[in-house]
Parts: structure tokens; sequence; C-alpha cells
């Protein structure tokens, strides 16, 4: 999955430690909880329509931004952001058999006036942004995590 070697467990406070690993990996989770706590875990990936687009960008030493593309259109996890900012991202490296769990605090952007016109750029077919004030970052090894490898049709 990643060229780029693993954070080592219990170093990573800077984001910017994590940024080459973080932007090269092709998946994460989001998790997200209502107000009135009706949790919602989505996958999210890179979105593969036309030029592929970053993952996601980070921004400094304590922020970053996802793109928030059309799924579903239940919306759950923009809806439970709305609601109560607390998220969780979690990513997992099947090769290097490791885990990083990002926590935070989320502020959607909908419009090119929300937070500026930089996130559109990056994501250009993205209709919504997620900012992550980040709180927390755990790595994690995974021993028994099986070893997936990416193979090319």
């Amino acid at each position: 999955m990643s060229s780029v070697d693993a954070p080592v467990a219990g170093t990573a406070s800077d984001l910017l430690l994590l940024r080459p690993w973080l932007e090269e990996q092709p998946f994460f989770l989001l998790s997200s909880a209502s107000a009135a706590g009706a949790c919602d875990c989505s996958y999210r990936g890179r979105e593969m329509h036309g030029v592929p687009e970053p993952l996601l960008h980070v921004m400094d030493a304590g922020s970053l931004v996802i793109p928030d593309y059309r799924g579903n259109n239940l919306f759950n996890s923009i809806g439970n952001l709305l609601e109560h900012d607390r998220i969780a991202l979690l990513f997992v490296d099947f090769t290097q058999q490791c885990t990083v769990m990002i926590q935070g605090r989320a502020e959607v952007a909908v419009r090119q006036a929300d937070r500026g016109p930089a996130w559109q750029t990056i994501f250009p077919t993205a209709p919504r942004a997620i900012f992550i004030q980040v709180s927390r970052v755990q790595t994690a090894p995974v021993a028994d995590l099986p070893h997936l490898e990416w193979v090319a049709d």
C-alpha cells in the first residue's frame, strides 16, 4: 500500500511528521456521532473519476482537510458533524501492519466562501470539505493484521 515507512508507535505528535505517510494512504475510515450518540463509520477513498485527487491534505502541525464527495446521499457523517463536531479517522496499513488514529474537531465547509478557495484547488470536484483541528494522534503496530498487497490486474 505505502512506500513510505509507517510511523513508529507512540511517537507521532506532529502531523508534519506523518504527512508523507498519511498523504500516500489509499483510504481511511471516518467515524462520527450525532448529538444523541448515534454512531456512523464510513469508508473514505480517493476520488478516482478523471484525474485522481488527494485523499487528504495536511495543512500544518495540527490540522488537516479531507474532501467530502458525493456518496449515498444519506449525509450521515456530515449530518453528525454539523450536530457534534468530534471526528476520528482510522488509517490501516496492511503492508506494514500498523494503524494511525487521528481524533479532533471538524468544521464542514460547503461553499467557496467557507474557509476560502484553497480547498477547492486541492479537491476541485469535492462539493464539501471537512477541516479537522487535531487533538490526538495515536499510532499502533498490529501484529495480527493480515498482510495484504494491491495487485494490478
